[in-house]
């Protein structure tokens, strides 16, 4: 009975690996014939001096203590080789594989992941894959614009992403991982203030009048601004930008693609995304407070009397629309996130220095134990 554990990181990686448990439990069982036990286990992996996670170094010791016959790391960390997007890494001699979630991109994610988990277990198990060792230049091609590199002088074994658009599949993918909704706990504060100072708006004639004569490209734009400039105010406020300098101070460019420049270029575009993508759920919620609270507070025969024509829900929503804008930019003035770490997980070269100073940690108490 092959037993396949599967250590994902924690948050994304791990919640869809353990609804993908079942599933590919099933398919390895109607695939092979063999009855399989397929376990999940939380873990992150450190990251050594050089950016890289050693899974291969440890597979031995991590499957002799969990008992597990092969070994698939689950992690939300972009990887490349070669200047490509690495989908994965797979040695059969150790039975381990290491699996990077970002390079499956934004959708269909669980359908992805269950089929890949499925595919490099049989892989580890049969001895042989897709990716056979006849070109051991690496010139083997797969479905799904995928090429295989057969590491020299070891039985690793690289498959990267080669298409034109691999790149922004692996940052849609970092966006994904990243998950924008999360981060509305985080800015539980700057929804409060932004709410606040909306709510004031709905209440003011002034601001009745100047909703029901402004253009809808106008408001547009205000909302653009609001929304970028309270975006530009939390990656400024809470030091999320990414520097090349701070990559390789770290030890190089070991995640990510490409040179230290890339990698920066990379995470910041994630970060701007996931950051900006917050924001706008947060300037829905706020508008949709301020409709409901406006179309119960504000009365239809007040308001036509103060705009002097006919109203409908859709004066409402220019008068929130407005409100919410307002209310949205004074927020980034309220907001403050000294002490929340939340909305800092959201880069990557962030959560890559937390794993190599753990692996400092853990080298320091090496030494002093000998």
């Amino acid at each position: 009975m092959p037993t396949l554990g599967i250590m994902a990181d924690p948050g994304l990686p791990e919640s869809v690996s353990r609804r993908a448990r079942d599933a590919v439990e099933q398919s390895l069982g109607g695939a092979d014939g063999e009855d399989w036990v397929v376990a999940v286990e939380r873990g992150a992996l450190p990251l050594d001096p050089n950016g890289d996670i050693p899974l291969m170094d440890r597979a031995e010791t991590l499957l002799g203590e969990r008992g597990w016959d092969y070994l698939i790391y689950v992690t939300d960390l972009p990887r490349t080789y070669e200047g490509q997007p690495l989908a994965y890494e797979l040695d059969r001699s150790r039975g381990a594989a290491l699996l990077s979630l970002p390079a499956f991109g934004f959708w269909r994610l669980s359908a992805r992941l269950r089929t890949m988990l499925t595919d490099l277990a049989l892989t580890l198990h049969r001895q042989q894959g897709p990716e056979e060792e006849s070109d051991r230049e690496g010139g083997v091609h797969t479905p799904g614009v995928r090429t295989a590199h057969h590491a020299p002088d070891s039985g690793g074994l690289f498959v990267t992403l080669d298409s034109r658009v691999s790149t922004l599949r692996l940052w849609a993918g970092m966006v994904r991982n990243n998950r924008p909704g999360r981060l509305l706990t985080a800015l539980s504060t700057c929804i409060a203030t932004a709410a606040a100072a909306g709510a004031f708006g709905i209440f003011y004639s002034s601001i009745w009048n100047m909703s029901d004569v402004l253009p809808t490209r106008r408001l547009v734009l205000i909302s653009l601004v609001a929304v970028l400039t309270l975006s530009t105010w939390l990656i400024m406020r809470n030091n999320l930008w990414t520097r090349r300098s701070s990559i390789e101070q770290s030890g190089g460019p070991g995640v990510g693609v490409g040179t230290a420049t890339n990698q920066a270029a990379l995470d910041n575009a994630s970060t701007i995304a996931t950051v900006v993508s917050s924001v706008v759920l947060m300037y829905g919620v706020i508008f949709s407070v301020l409709f409901v609270g406006a179309y119960a507070i504000v009365d239809s025969g007040y308001l036509e009397a103060q705009l002097g024509h006919p109203v409908d829900p859709g004066d409402y929503a220019t008068l929130s629309w407005l409100a919410a804008s307002l209310g949205t930019m004074a927020g980034s003035l309220g907001s403050n996130f000294d002490s929340d770490s939340a909305i800092r997980e959201a880069t990557y070269s962030r959560r890559a220095w937390q794993r190599q100073q753990r692996n400092d940690a853990e080298q320091r108490s090496s030494d002093a134990a000998e």
